[in-house]
């Protein structure tokens, strides 16, 4: 007898897990898996977003510099509103995702002697996107005339 209480204290004394115990571990893990996934996804995309705007940011850039190489007075010069004749890719090749306008201020703005040009680089990929920035390009006299 005295064997037979010693065998069912040491049963009582091994425990396994539990069916709740087994699926209460397995949401746990099953939901630290999704916010896992749902977190690199969102960071992949910010990923390519910033990789986008470093592109457009170099595309303005580029526009500008072109602008301001011009000698004064040239006919790129006179004040309107420009775009590329085809969209870009982000090394400036023809057929991409990137659109590029620019505009050349009216003579004198912001002050004699300069023109304002602001490069405006505009894609779409999840939801729309545009940068923009502005530099001055020297008019052949001063005041411009």
């Amino acid at each position: 007898m005295c064997s037979a209480r010693r065998q069912s204290s040491r049963r009582r004394g091994i425990r396994g897990i539990s069916l709740l115990e087994a699926l209460a571990a397995t949401t746990l893990l099953g939901t630290a898996l999704l916010a896992f996934s749902s977190n690199s996804i969102s960071l992949t995309r910010s990923e390519k977003t910033a990789d986008n705007v470093s592109a457009a940011m170099g595309l303005a850039q580029e526009r500008l510099e072109l602008m301001r190489s011009y000698p004064l007075g040239c006919p790129q010069h006179n004040p309107g509103n420009y775009a590329d004749a085809t969209t870009l890719k982000a090394d400036g090749t023809a057929n991409g995702l990137f659109t590029r306008t620019w505009t050349v201020s009216a003579i004198n703005v912001p002050r004699p002697g300069l023109k304002t040009v602001t490069v405006t680089v505009s894609w779409t990929d999840s939801r729309s996107h545009s940068t923009q920035i502005a530099a001055y390009v020297r008019c052949s006299t001063s005041p411009c005339t």
